[in-house]
């Protein structure tokens, strides 16, 4: 038998007999000329090879992957089963203390024990009592401000967005803005308010509120009842007139100054707020209101129905006692219709102001740091 290979490199065999002959490859159906010997490379491919026993072929299929072990030398230490053997300990350590604190033990502190065992004359009770844990306090359940720091004063406004300058009452001029003060600070209020750090001393807080550029104001304020009239009418009114505008229009605080500032491109509104005492590096916090003045039809009363669901959060960032803050609500005289909606204004932004029927102006208010509820009378009654 010859053996040899076509132009297509695919292996031909021949007959002895067909040396020197033509035969047809059978892979590419070309025609092929039989040597007269085989072709080299096979006989050297064929003298390499070597017989291979049916046990060894079976063994070929699974190689075996043995690692050498090198002896080590004298005197060496390997710390790496040592580290390995240590860490695996303390796990199962850590896993027992915590299952023993968490589940054991408290059935030890509350009698929870004497359930497992078997009584005389009783049958075991196969459920499992309840472990009494000590309830962690939930950090919303603190009263006070949520997140109330132990130091800083306290500054927001509603809407957010407003500047917040403090300057020393010392420093500050008895009338007009406060700004161009040497030590006068800058913050600027966002949702959840800032917390400014002062020395101990008296301050003046002027918050500042950019009125006729929307793209400066809180998206909110377009949507303020009569917003673009009222915008109109300050731009055009004298400044004794923006005083009694701004009177009209906005909800009272405890500001002791409201006025308008005005540049050549705004109209700024501003709230001074004096003094604001700082003991022990903190204060009551200084939350200004630019709330419409939304009145129920025929009186001088704020339309809380109105002014609470539509222009102040919704989220819930005071804790209080409800029910103490109902019952001074009922000893002061608000009518049941307007407490719900005080409360809600008080969880949310902690004031709210409330007019009563003759012109008195009173001011709610939630303390910041204790939750304790404080009421201010700031306007007195209209003779």
């Amino acid at each position: 038998m010859i053996e040899f290979k076509a132009e297509c490199g695919h292996t031909v065999r021949a007959k002895d007999e067909d040396a020197g002959g033509v035969v047809r490859c059978s892979y590419c159906g070309r025609t092929a000329t039989v040597p007269d010997t085989q072709n080299d490379e096979l006989d050297f491919l064929l003298e390499d090879a070597q017989p291979v026993s049916a046990k060894d072929a079976r063994r070929s299929r699974w190689p075996r992957f043995r690692k050498s072990k090198k002896p080590s030398a004298a005197g060496s230490f390997d710390p790496f089963p040592l580290i390995f053997r240590l860490c695996y300990a303390a796990l199962l350590i850590s896993i027992v203390i915590f299952v023993g604190r968490k589940y054991v033990l408290p059935l030890f502190h509350s009698g929870g024990v004497a359930g497992y065992l078997p009584q005389k004359n009783q049958r075991p009770d196969q459920s499992r009592p309840a472990a009494n844990r000590p309830n962690r306090p939930d950090r919303r359940s603190r009263p006070g401000l949520v997140g109330a720091k132990k130091k800083g004063v306290y500054v927001a406004s509603t809407p957010p967005g407003a500047q917040v300058w403090f300057a020393r009452e010392t420093e500050a001029p008895p009338r007009g803005r406060i700004h161009q003060c040497a030590s006068a600070v800058f913050v600027t209020t966002s949702h959840g308010g800032e917390w400014v750090n002062l020395p101990d001393g008296d301050y003046v807080a002027e918050v500042v509120l950019p009125w006729n550029d929307r793209s400066l104001n809180d998206p909110s304020l377009p949507y303020y009842h009569q917003y673009r009239k009222f915008r109109r009418t300050l731009e055009r009114a004298s400044e004794t007139e923006r005083i009694r505008l701004l009177e009209e229009f906005f909800v009272p605080d405890d500001a002791v100054s409201v006025f308008v500032d005005e540049t050549e491109e705004q109209i700024f509104i501003v709230r001074q707020y004096r003094p604001v005492e700082v003991r022990g590096g903190r204060a009551e916090g200084v939350r200004a209101l630019f709330l419409p003045r939304i009145r129920v039809s025929g009186s001088n009363r704020l339309s809380l129905a109105q002014l609470v669901p539509y222009y102040i959060p919704q989220r819930k960032n005071y804790v209080f006692d409800e029910t103490h803050v109902l019952d001074e609500l009922d000893y002061y005289g608000v009518p049941p219709d307007d407490r719900s909606y005080v409360v809600q204004a008080l969880a949310s932004i902690g004031v709210m102001p409330y007019i009563e029927e003759d012109g008195t102006t009173l001011l709610f208010k939630i303390d910041i740091h204790n939750g304790s509820f404080l009421r201010r009378i700031i306007r007195e009654p209209v003779p």
